[in-house]
């Protein structure tokens, strides 16, 4: 099953995350991020919309009928509910989740997004998570992972925790052990070959880029 949540930030444009929403299962679209799909006229059957409902029109939400989820508490962003939402209706260990349209516009929205991949990686174990933007494709990690890549494909890492060092195989710049303090200091970096391995005892959030550097 192939779980797409979108939320309300830069539209895509690029082809790989716009394939993810195309061959989609089932999109769980945050409110205020209805306009988007609606205007795009994507032919959507499977996809329902959630959140407080500040974003949606009464019109908006009487044509969704039984699509639209009404959840009015506030601890929780829209992304969150969405996902909430998607992992009780759909089986972590057997779906395929994608995050779309969560970059872009407002700053704080965009670092809080990518920061919430963590906190999801905690909730639910085992979940298959991405967060495709246009540019590449963000996870968060625990442990010793191995990520397929190519040359010169731009990786960098973020720690969660800087009292935890990074280690890492397959990269341009060693990583033994590093402390990092922060955020900038182990990114920019780039894959050697068709693999590359991190290990870090507390979670790293990883970025890498669709393309490879010129």
């Amino acid at each position: 099953m192939k779980v797409v949540i979108l939320a309300a930030g830069d539209f895509p444009t690029h082809p790989i995350p716009l394939k993810a929403l195309q061959e989609a299962d089932f999109v769980v679209c945050c409110d205020s991020a209805y306009e988007a799909i609606r205007n795009e006229e994507l032919g959507m059957r499977n996809f329902v919309v959630i959140g407080d409902g500040d974003s949606l029109s009464e019109q908006d939400r009487t044509a969704l009928g039984d699509r639209w989820i009404h959840v009015p508490e506030q601890d929780y962003n829209d992304l969150h509910k969405a996902l909430a939402w998607a992992t009780q209706k759909f089986s972590i260990f057997n779906s395929h989740f994608s995050i779309l349209g969560a970059t872009g516009k407002r700053e704080d929205h965009t670092l809080g997004n990518i920061s919430y991949l963590v906190t999801f990686a905690e909730e639910y174990p085992g979940i298959n998570l991405e967060m495709l933007t246009d540019h590449g494709r963000f996870c968060a990690v625990r442990g010793t992972h191995t990520f397929d890549s190519f040359p010169r494909q731009q990786v960098s890492l973020f720690a969660m925790n800087p009292d935890v060092p990074i280690s890492g195989d397959g990269l341009q710049y060693p990583l033994n052990n590093l402390r990092v303090i922060r955020w900038w200091q182990a990114t920019l970096n780039a894959a050697l070959a068709d693999r590359f391995t991190v290990c870090c005892d507390d979670w790293l959030v990883v970025f890498q880029t669709y393309d490879p550097k010129v």
